[in-house]
Protein backbone atom coordinates (compact mmCIF):
# COMPACT_ATOMS: atom_id res chain seq x y z
CA UNK A 1 0.00 0.00 0.00
CA UNK A 2 3.08 2.57 0.92
CA UNK A 3 4.34 2.30 -2.34
CA UNK A 4 1.42 2.91 -4.36
CA UNK A 5 0.54 5.81 -2.19
CA UNK A 6 3.62 7.57 -3.47
CA UNK A 7 3.81 6.73 -6.90
CA UNK A 8 2.05 9.99 -7.86
CA UNK A 9 4.25 11.97 -5.98
CA UNK A 10 6.74 10.59 -8.05
CA UNK A 11 5.10 11.79 -10.98
CA UNK A 12 4.35 15.34 -9.97
CA UNK A 13 8.16 15.55 -8.55
CA UNK A 14 9.59 14.57 -12.29
CA UNK A 15 12.65 16.46 -13.44
CA UNK A 16 15.08 16.81 -16.32
CA UNK A 17 17.46 16.31 -13.44
CA UNK A 18 18.04 13.19 -11.00
CA UNK A 19 15.58 12.73 -8.71
CA UNK A 20 16.72 12.34 -4.82
CA UNK A 21 14.80 10.66 -2.52
CA UNK A 22 15.34 9.40 1.55
CA UNK A 23 14.20 6.63 3.00
CA UNK A 24 14.29 8.20 6.02
CA UNK A 25 14.84 5.31 9.18
CA UNK A 26 14.40 2.73 6.26
CA UNK A 27 14.79 -0.26 8.50
CA UNK A 28 13.90 -3.60 7.01
CA UNK A 29 10.91 -2.91 5.42
CA UNK A 30 10.42 -3.95 1.78
CA UNK A 31 9.62 -0.26 0.66
CA UNK A 32 12.83 0.42 -0.54
CA UNK A 33 12.99 -2.22 -2.82
CA UNK A 34 9.47 -2.29 -3.87
CA UNK A 35 9.88 1.82 -4.64
CA UNK A 36 12.90 1.30 -6.80
CA UNK A 37 10.94 -1.51 -9.40
CA UNK A 38 8.81 1.54 -9.72
CA UNK A 39 11.50 4.19 -10.68
CA UNK A 40 12.23 4.75 -14.56
CA UNK A 41 13.67 8.20 -14.17
CA UNK A 42 17.31 8.69 -13.50
CA UNK A 43 17.16 8.73 -9.38
CA UNK A 44 19.42 8.74 -6.44
CA UNK A 45 17.67 6.52 -3.23
CA UNK A 46 19.31 6.66 -0.05
CA UNK A 47 18.48 3.83 2.27
CA UNK A 48 19.27 5.76 5.70
CA UNK A 49 19.22 4.13 9.00
CA UNK A 50 20.93 4.59 12.21
CA UNK A 51 21.72 0.57 12.76
CA UNK A 52 24.49 -0.84 9.92
CA UNK A 53 21.74 -4.12 9.86
CA UNK A 54 19.56 -2.87 8.73
CA UNK A 55 21.39 -0.94 5.54
CA UNK A 56 23.14 -4.83 5.09
CA UNK A 57 19.24 -6.41 5.06
CA UNK A 58 18.23 -3.61 3.08
CA UNK A 59 21.35 -3.78 0.33
CA UNK A 60 21.09 -7.57 0.44
CA UNK A 61 17.23 -7.41 -0.80
CA UNK A 62 17.04 -4.81 -3.35
CA UNK A 63 19.86 -6.31 -5.08
CA UNK A 64 17.97 -9.90 -4.99
CA UNK A 65 14.55 -8.00 -6.39
CA UNK A 66 16.12 -7.72 -9.64
CA UNK A 67 17.31 -3.90 -9.73
CA UNK A 68 19.58 -3.52 -12.58
CA UNK A 69 18.31 -0.68 -14.76
CA UNK A 70 21.21 -1.29 -17.60
CA UNK A 71 19.10 1.53 -19.49
CA UNK A 72 19.40 3.90 -16.85
CA UNK A 73 22.92 4.62 -15.79
CA UNK A 74 21.87 7.75 -13.84
CA UNK A 75 19.70 5.42 -11.06
CA UNK A 76 21.35 4.51 -7.81
CA UNK A 77 20.82 3.20 -4.41
CA UNK A 78 23.08 4.30 -2.04
CA UNK A 79 23.22 3.05 1.97
CA UNK A 80 23.97 5.54 4.55
CA UNK A 81 24.23 4.93 8.22
CA UNK A 82 23.62 8.09 10.32
CA UNK A 83 21.81 10.14 13.35
CA UNK A 84 18.67 11.47 11.41
CA UNK A 85 19.09 14.24 13.89
CA UNK A 86 22.38 15.64 12.08
CA UNK A 87 21.56 14.28 8.43
CA UNK A 88 24.98 14.30 6.55
CA UNK A 89 23.03 15.73 3.61
CA UNK A 90 23.86 19.47 2.08
CA UNK A 91 20.62 21.82 2.60
CA UNK A 92 17.72 21.77 -0.20
CA UNK A 93 19.02 18.62 -1.88
CA UNK A 94 16.04 16.06 -1.55
CA UNK A 95 13.31 16.09 -3.99
CA UNK A 96 10.76 13.70 -1.27
CA UNK A 97 11.89 12.24 2.36
CA UNK A 98 9.59 9.08 3.01
CA UNK A 99 9.40 8.22 7.21
CA UNK A 100 7.36 5.49 7.31
CA UNK A 101 7.94 4.89 11.46
CA UNK A 102 10.40 6.84 12.24
CA UNK A 103 9.06 10.19 14.01
CA UNK A 104 6.98 7.17 16.10
CA UNK A 105 9.41 5.27 16.82
CA UNK A 106 11.09 8.14 18.73
CA UNK A 107 7.97 9.32 19.86
CA UNK A 108 7.96 6.20 22.28
CA UNK A 109 10.60 7.66 23.96
CA UNK A 110 8.52 9.47 27.11
CA UNK A 111 11.87 11.27 28.03
CA UNK A 112 13.07 12.80 24.91
CA UNK A 113 11.52 11.46 21.96
CA UNK A 114 9.18 14.91 21.30
CA UNK A 115 12.73 16.25 21.68
CA UNK A 116 14.64 14.60 19.09
CA UNK A 117 11.47 14.50 16.53
CA UNK A 118 11.49 18.21 16.81
CA UNK A 119 15.18 17.57 15.77
CA UNK A 120 14.90 14.93 13.41
CA UNK A 121 11.96 16.76 11.66
CA UNK A 122 13.97 19.86 11.50
CA UNK A 123 17.12 18.18 9.78
CA UNK A 124 14.35 16.69 7.56
CA UNK A 125 12.92 20.24 6.05
CA UNK A 126 16.42 21.32 6.20
CA UNK A 127 17.47 18.85 3.26
CA UNK A 128 14.49 18.97 1.30
CA UNK A 129 14.33 20.76 -1.71
CA UNK A 130 12.14 23.88 -2.29
CA UNK A 131 8.64 22.55 -3.53
CA UNK A 132 10.12 19.35 -1.83
CA UNK A 133 7.97 16.74 -0.02
CA UNK A 134 8.08 14.96 3.45
CA UNK A 135 5.93 11.99 3.20
CA UNK A 136 5.09 10.16 6.57
CA UNK A 137 2.83 7.27 7.34
CA UNK A 138 1.38 7.34 10.62
CA UNK A 139 -2.18 5.92 12.51
CA UNK A 140 -1.33 8.62 14.37
CA UNK A 141 -4.59 10.99 14.13
CA UNK A 142 -4.10 14.52 12.47
CA UNK A 143 -5.03 16.16 15.82
CA UNK A 144 -1.86 14.89 17.20
CA UNK A 145 0.15 14.72 13.90
CA UNK A 146 -0.36 17.90 12.46
CA UNK A 147 0.32 20.24 15.66
CA UNK A 148 3.52 17.96 15.90
CA UNK A 149 5.02 18.88 11.83
CA UNK A 150 4.07 22.27 12.55
CA UNK A 151 5.95 22.73 15.10
CA UNK A 152 8.99 21.22 13.83
CA UNK A 153 9.07 23.30 10.67
CA UNK A 154 8.21 26.60 12.32
CA UNK A 155 11.54 27.77 10.46
CA UNK A 156 10.30 27.22 7.18
CA UNK A 157 7.32 27.68 5.00
CA UNK A 158 5.22 23.82 4.74
CA UNK A 159 2.08 23.17 3.81
CA UNK A 160 1.13 20.30 5.46
CA UNK A 161 -2.22 17.87 4.36
CA UNK A 162 -2.97 14.51 4.76
CA UNK A 163 -5.25 11.39 3.47
CA UNK A 164 -6.60 8.44 5.18
CA UNK A 165 -5.00 5.44 3.75
CA UNK A 166 -7.23 2.10 4.84
CA UNK A 167 -6.69 -1.06 6.19
CA UNK A 168 -8.41 -3.77 6.99
CA UNK A 169 -8.23 -3.35 11.00
CA UNK A 170 -6.14 -0.09 11.20
CA UNK A 171 -6.75 3.35 9.94
CA UNK A 172 -3.45 4.65 8.79
CA UNK A 173 -2.45 8.06 7.63
CA UNK A 174 0.07 9.46 4.73
CA UNK A 175 0.91 13.23 6.17
CA UNK A 176 2.35 15.40 3.36
CA UNK A 177 4.43 18.47 4.03
CA UNK A 178 5.89 20.43 1.00
CA UNK A 179 8.31 23.11 2.05
CA UNK A 180 7.48 26.05 -0.24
Amino acid sequence: MTVQSVLPYLEETKSKDILHLLDLGTGTSRFPSELSKHLKDNFNLFCFDYVKECLQFQRSSIFRSDFRDASNPFARIMFVCGDAESLPFKADTMNIIFDKGTTDSLLKDKIKGKERTHSVLSEAFRVLCPNGKLLQFTDEDPDVRIPLLEESCRNWNISISYKILSSESIEYFMYTAVKK
